[in-house]
């Protein structure tokens, strides 16, 4: 029987490190920001729960959120901070935000809740991560429900 010799063994441990030493791709895609709750405070102002959602396979620093979000059609706010989040591979992470509604929007939450009714959103702007540097757009259309068993609370 034949022993190996040296260069084959050294060529087979090269090839090992090198299948070892590449790790998996580093792949950026755009965030997605939503509304994950709503709920209407006693003092009439909205406490709205955003869920930032980080679709590549690196962690991602959020650290702004410019947006503006319509109820109803009708406008509730313009959003403009720092998320302040860091966010893993394929996560999400919530974000919230306190503020006062516009009347229109503030009327068209008061109607879904009243009928418990859902009621159309946008979120629409720009989500921008210092890590890894990205500025994308953002727009989400969807739908809020009023949950059952909670007062004042849209899902």
């Amino acid at each position: 029987m034949r022993k190996p010799s040296l260069a084959a063994l050294v060529l087979v441990f090269v090839a090992l490190l090198a299948a070892c030493a590449g790790g998996p791709p580093k792949r950026v895609y755009p965030p997605q920001a939503s509304v994950q709750e709503l709920r209407v405070q006693d003092d009439g102002s909205w406490r709205l729960s955003l869920r930032i959602r980080n679709f590549s396979t690196v962690p991602m620093r959020f650290s702004r959120l410019q947006a503006s979000f319509t109820v109803g059609g009708q406008n509730a706010t313009r959003f403009d901070f720092d998320p302040g989040v860091t966010v893993g591979p394929g996560s999400a992470e919530l974000v919230e935000q306190v503020f006062t509604p516009g009347p229109g929007a503030r009327d068209a939450v008061q109607q879904a809740l009243a009928n418990r009714r859902s009621v159309a959103y946008l979120l629409s702007g720009r989500l921008a991560s210092s890590d890894p540097g990205t500025d994308d757009d953002i727009e989400y259309p969807s739908r809020l429900d009023p949950v059952p068993g909670l007062e004042g609370v849209l899902r």
